[in-house]
């Protein structure tokens, strides 16, 4: 017990020793134990480990759209705004009796990927980024396509922030009304309002969060690579497309 509490004792002492230079002055060094200098050393990589959780934590609720309650829609009757009840958004929207068209110039996007298991009369959408195209499907027949935009850099996501839309196959997560939402581009202008249009519909895209199919305040960018990462479409064309998405829909997107 006595050479324990010795030991335990030395872990705190600190030699003062003198050490000649090389130009003949004497200079004082202390010398603390190999175990002290240990602990040091991991207490300071668990607060440099720490800062670096909590940054990229701000960082990430702060470019993040905030989660709103998902509202469920039924296909093919009118959304619903929940704040107001509205089933008549602030466009022209008559979709009782729409069906989609294919327009004029119609690029077709090729074989259906593998691994796509879907009904005959199921709808479902594909995103193809090199050609900046959205398709809707109903089985494998192409019912309506957009230009959209799609994420700053090409390839898969690898990382939070690195603005690339990720690919895979993937399914609506939850629909949220997006009319109030607001961001920061941080250039000066601070929280813009009608970012993300209309309506915010969540994709479910492990690991990564915060991905999805919205409007745009910038139309001039469709066709491009312009997003922080998620699909952006003409708020007209998105509410074009909102009666027929549900939730737990097929999403794919790919190169």
């Amino acid at each position: 017990m006595e050479k324990l509490k010795r030991w335990f004792k030395s872990l705190f002492a600190v030699d003062v020793v003198w050490v000649e230079k090389e130009d003949g002055d004497w200079v004082k060094r202390r010398n603390f134990h190999p175990v002290m200098k240990f602990v040091i050393l991991m207490c300071v990589l668990l607060l440099i480990a720490l800062a670096v959780f909590f940054v990229q934590k701000f960082h990430r609720e702060f470019r993040e759209p905030a989660p709103q309650p998902p509202i469920e829609i039924e296909v093919p009757v009118y959304p619903v705004y929940p704040e107001t009840g509205e089933t008549q958004p602030p466009y022209s929207y008559h979709h009782h009796d729409y069906e989609p068209e294919l327009p004029d110039g119609f690029l077709y996007p090729g074989p259906i990927p593998y691994g796509v298991n879907v009904a005959d009369d199921e709808y479902w959408i594909r995103v193809i980024k090199s050609n900046f195209r959205l398709y809707l499907y109903r089985g494998h027949e192409v019912q309506w396509h957009r230009y959209v935009t799609v994420g700053r850099n090409p390839g898969d996501k690898e990382r939070f922030g690195d603005a690339r839309t990720p690919r895979g196959i993937f399914t609506v997560q939850s629909i949220h009304d997006s009319r109030n939402w607001l961001f920061n581009f941080r250039d000066g202008r601070g929280y813009v309002r009608d970012v993300y249009g209309p309506w915010f519909i969540r994709l479910r895209t492990p690991p990564w969060r915060g991905i999805g199919i919205h409007g745009t305040n910038d139309p001039d960018a469709l066709g491009t690579k312009a997003s922080d990462g998620c699909v952006r479409m003409r708020n007209e064309e998105l509410l074009e497309l909102m009666p027929f998405i549900s939730i737990n829909m097929t999403v794919v997107i790919e190169e």
